[in-house]
């Protein structure tokens, strides 16, 4: 199980010593997924919060009438899952699956309680982990309702370059609350403008 890719995570918003890396290592959680499996499920309580190494997955959920709505995607040193189930123990409102084979270093629920009475900081890193989605959410909430569909994708594809690599459109579209077949239209807008910006003389 390598888990410096995790490690390296924590060390963006904790300062642990080398003691306190080895108090976290036996409360991870090595989880591996095949392309279409749930890592979490609706109507089920989330157990685990998973940080991802390998692969990619999408959160989303199931309205009335039937359609999915992704509400986040995730890739390596990315943080995916039913947060809100997960922080409440309820059950869960939205499905986590894995895109492709994924693998997850994961904190149980359990785990990560008596692990804040170890290694304190870890609080801290979680409590600034939400801090940060919070905020995420905040400014995609503003773009949805500021910026039309081109001026969106081309946030999110700035924002998020690798993820705008390895996420398949049909999601990304969902994402960004469009069709996939209007963010065609709008990479090939985007490519045909880029095209005669080459040619026009300077």
């Amino acid at each position: 199980m390598n888990t410096e890719l995790l490690l390296s995570n924590f060390r963006n918003y904790i300062n642990l010593t080398a003691e306190e890396e080895q108090e976290i290592l036996p409360y991870i959680s090595e989880r591996k997924f095949k392309r279409g499996d749930y890592i979490n499920a609706e109507g089920e309580v989330n157990r685990f919060t998973n940080f991802i190494v390998e692969g990619s997955a999408r959160v989303y959920f199931i309205d009335p009438q039937g359609y999915e709505h992704v509400v986040q995607l995730g890739i390596p040193n990315w943080w995916v899952g039913d947060f809100p189930s997960f922080i409440t123990q309820t059950p869960a409102t939205m499905y986590t699956e894995a895109l492709e084979k994924t693998t997850t270093l994961s904190f149980s629920y359990d785990d990560l309680q008596m692990l804040y009475e170890k290694v304190p900081k870890m609080e801290r890193f979680f409590r600034l982990l939400i801090q940060r989605a919070y905020a995420s959410f905040h400014k995609r909430t503003l773009q949805a309702l500021s910026m039309d569909a081109e001026q969106r994708y081309i946030a999110f594809a700035e924002a998020y370059p690798q993820m705008n690599q390895q996420v398949s459109a049909k999601h990304i579209a969902s994402y960004i609350g469009i069709s996939p077949e209007f963010l065609s239209t709008i990479k090939k807008r985007i490519l045909l403008r880029q095209r005669e910006q080459r040619k026009a003389p300077k």
